[in-house]
Order: C-alpha cells, then sequence, then structure tokens
C-alpha cells in the first residue's frame, strides 16, 4: 500500500516539484496555483497512478495538499 511520502512525490511528480518541495499544508489554489482545471488534471493522473476512483462530492472540499493526501489514503482503504 503506498504511503503518504508515495502520494506526496506522486503530487510533486504531476506539477514539476521535487517531493522536499511539497509542504502539506499548503493551499492548493493560492500556494500551487491550481484552478480546477489543474486540479482535475492531478486527480486523474493520482487515480491512474493509485488504482482508484474519486467521488466528485469528495472534491469540493479540497483546499491543500493534506486534503488531497488524505482523500487518496481514504479511497485506497475501500
Amino acid at each position: 500500500m503506498p504511503t503518504t511520502n508515495d502520494i506526496i512525490a506522486a503530487i510533486a511528480e504531476h506539477l514539476g516539484l521535487n517531493p522536499e518541495d511539497v509542504d502539506r499544508h499548503a493551499l492548493l489554489s493560492e500556494e500551487l496555483n491550481l484552478g480546477p482545471i489543474e486540479l482535475n488534471d492531478l486527480l486523474q493522473h493520482l487515480s491512474r497512478k493509485f488504482g482508484i476512483a474519486f467521488d466528485p462530492a469528495d472534491m469540493s472540499d479540497l483546499k491543500k495538499v493534506d486534503d488531497l493526501v488524505v482523500l487518496v489514503e481514504d479511497n485506497l482503504l475501500d
């Protein structure tokens, strides 16, 4: 099962960043400049990478990197 570090590494990979540069408390829109389309692309990347599917209702609560990590971890448990 992927670890938190694996999830952060996948986020960093998609964004073209080093995993060490991804702060779990960073705001997705303000600090990482992810608009709705970029966030959707990131979610698709994570979905393919980890073999999971996201419920669209869960996506409206995503504000920080940590919210995204928790969403992936929760979907891995299902």
